[in-house]
């Protein structure tokens, strides 16, 4: 009997692992992107839960990704992302993490015909008030190669931290994120020289603007081809007069600097514990038309409720899709703003 049930187990891991291998190793190697001539223009983050097939489960979780076997709803969700008429979606790689997913599922979004966007993500792994030493440097420039090289034929857009002007996720002094930054934008472009490196400057328009203007006036603009922004106003995040001027501050910043980035919104959302669904749909219509209308391409936090088991920040209900996979209202705003805008462009 136990004989039995140890050739089961085994029958269940053999399948397992062949149906990993073709699934993600084989047919992935065969996805290929062609390297765009501008950013996706609407993007949307994608948190994602992978789940179970069967009694056997892997966690391979790191901050915001829980993996508990393999399953289909990640291709039905890339598949339904397209279908909305999303360019691109947005995935996060973490420092000291398990990134095999991560990769994955940006070898998925290309067959689905998305650009993956890639943030490099560190912040959980030392204490807020300094920066890395050496050796930490060393092993997180390791850490980029192995991610760009894993990902060049289908990733070409790569976020360096996130937020590292904010409190919450600060990376030093901006003397100290110059050397981060100098360092990863060499190891990108060594890897994949058609890769275009993004950085985010300003988080919270309520944050002041010494890091921004600090790493600037240091020649940090040498090292990143996008400059990001994140317009949110906090509790609730999304509000439309900060939203607006955010956007105001960020066009004069530019200009002071000889406008020689484009603009990037590469996160902005509203969570539904904060407003009514009603008012996050109103919010999302405000972002996506005002993204369209100025010209900045821009990244929804997030697709999915059910793909989160996590917080993000303070708040929950960020996404499109409610925790039972319902779309809320917001879901049909952002998709009839995407299709007008499109054929808007085409006409």
């Amino acid at each position: 009997m136990k004989n039995r049930v140890y050739l089961i187990l085994s029958v269940f891991v053999l399948v397992g692992a062949a149906g990993y291998y073709y699934e993600f190793i084989y047919l992935a190697s065969f996805v290929r992107l062609s390297p765009p001539a501008s950013p996706p223009f609407f993007s949307v983050y994608y948190v994602y839960t992978i789940q179970p097939t069967s009694p056997l489960t892997v966690d391979f979780g790191s901050e915001n990704v829980l993996i508990t076997g393999v399953g289909e709803k990640m291709d039905d969700d890339l598949r339904n992302i397209r279908q909305m008429g999303f360019d691109g979606v947005k995935l996060s790689f973490h420092f000291r993490g398990n990134n095999y997913f991560s990769e994955r599922v940006a070898q998925k979004a290309a067959k689905a015909n998305l650009y993956p966007i890639g943030i490099l993500m560190g912040h959980g792994v030392k204490p807020k008030e300094r920066a890395f030493t050496e050796d930490e440097l060393r092993e997180w420039e390791s850490f980029v190669r192995n991610e760009v090289r894993a990902t060049k034929d289908v990733i070409y857009f790569w976020e360096v931290w996130n937020e590292p002007d904010i409190d919450m996720f600060r990376y030093g002094t901006p003397e100290e994120f110059l050397t981060l930054l100098n360092r990863t934008y060499m190891v990108i472009k060594e890897e994949n020289p058609q890769a275009r490196v993004i950085v985010t400057l300003d988080a919270f328009d309520r944050q002041p603007r010494e890091f921004s203007e600090g790493l600037l006036s240091l020649g940090g603009g040498d090292y990143f081809d996008i400059l990001s922004f994140h317009p949110y106003a906090a509790n609730p995040y999304i509000r439309e007069d900060v939203f607006n001027m955010s956007i105001t501050k960020e066009k004069e910043m530019l200009v002071k600097y000889g406008s020689r980035w484009p603009l990037w919104m590469t996160e902005i959302g509203q969570p539904t514990s904060e407003v009514s669904e009603e008012r996050q749909a109103e919010l999302a219509e405000l972002v996506f038309r005002t993204a369209y209308s100025e010209r900045i391409p821009v990244v929804w936090l997030q697709y999915s409720d059910q793909r989160d088991p996590y917080k993000i920040g303070d708040g929950t209900g960020w996404g499109l899709l409610d925790t039972d996979g319902n779309p809320k209202p917001a879901y049909e705003k952002v998709k009839t703003v995407i299709e007008e805008s499109k054929n808007a462009t085409n006409t």
